[in-house]
């Protein structure tokens, strides 16, 4: 088998655990020197009833035994170890897969909370019913949990007023910190899981798919911490990170070929730029050309169309 449920040491099934209020999904990968404080913050939440499923994608450093310490002290912490690295979108749909709670969350295992995060997005999405998403903003901090001074959303601007209907702005980025998010569990189940054929930018993908049908609410409270060091994957892996953006185009396009011209046109302008980006020229302007076909561009978008090109 390529995973290991472990709960105080033992092999569990998650059917005999009563329904939860929320659900914590941990992925962790080599991450031995952050998870314990990562782990602690959600443990540490002012809604208790809770649990922290965390998966180890075969760490390859202390991670296990770290995690393992967890487990055996505290009831509400299970973990699943994988017996390869499967990366990050399989973490996510095993521990999602297990998940009882009413609201699922997520946490990387170097990112933190703080103690209301839960029970102020709980609180958010009873007071909102219409919404199916809560998420909110996320300072900043260094590999030694030093505010660095800015916020996510300094990077990563929210449309508007980052709330309602987000799939087409999501067609084009993302702007929504996985750590931040909580979702009613339905929305997962509907919305299928995490897309296990793109890695570094699968929380986009998964974030556009359930937008297709959901509904989003955002805060711009800080309540949580988005950690960035020097194993950081968009630090380390940025080629990687630029190509599957490309497959998260790509995806959009094929799985929702109904999206009018103008955002098509959008998607290609975007994907021009990425190819760009990897010295990809004659792909980019292929893309621009497409862009160009689909709309009408006004003369000033279509001077920074050409700009961005030469």
């Amino acid at each position: 088998m390529a995973i290991r449920l472990l709960s105080q040491g033992l092999a569990q099934t998650h059917e005999s655990h009563p329904m939860l209020k929320a659900s914590v999904i941990m992925p962790c990968f080599n991450h031995g020197r952050y998870v314990g404080e990562s782990i602690q913050a959600i443990l540490a939440q002012t809604v208790s009833d809770l649990e922290l499923i965390v998966v180890d994608d075969c760490s390859r450093d202390d991670s296990r035994t770290v995690i393992g310490r967890y487990v055996r002290s505290d009831p509400r912490v299970r973990a699943i170890q994988h017996r390869s690295n499967l990366g990050a979108s399989r973490s996510r749909n095993d521990g999602t897969k297990l998940a009882t709670g009413d609201f699922v969350a997520f946490c990387d295992a170097d990112d933190l909370w703080l103690p209301t995060k839960l029970e102020r997005q709980i609180e958010t999405l009873r007071k909102h019913p219409e919404c199916d998403v809560a998420y909110c903003d996320a300072k900043i901090i260094d590999e030694c949990g030093l505010e660095t001074g800015e916020r996510f959303s300094d990077r990563f601007p929210v449309p508007g007023n980052g709330s309602g209907k987000l799939f087409a702005e999501l067609c084009t980025r993302n702007f929504i910190n996985m750590q931040t998010a909580i979702l009613r569990r339905e929305c997962i189940t509907e919305a299928g899981y995490f897309d296990e054929n793109i890695r570094y930018v699968e929380d986009w993908c998964f974030w556009l798919d359930v937008s297709r049908g959901h509904t989003f609410h955002y805060s711009n409270e800080v309540l949580a911490s988005y950690r960035e060091h020097r194993n950081s994957t968009a630090l380390v892996q940025r080629r990687g990170y630029k190509l599957n953006r490309l497959k998260a185009f790509h995806r959009t396009l094929r799985l929702y070929p109904w999206i009018p011209p103008q955002l098509k046109a959008d998607i290609y302008y975007h994907m021009g730029g990425a190819l760009s980006g990897l010295g990809k020229l004659s792909f980019a302007r292929g893309c621009y050309i497409r862009a160009l076909a689909l709309q009408r561009w006004s003369p000033r978008a279509l001077g920074r169309l050409l700009l961005s090109y030469i």
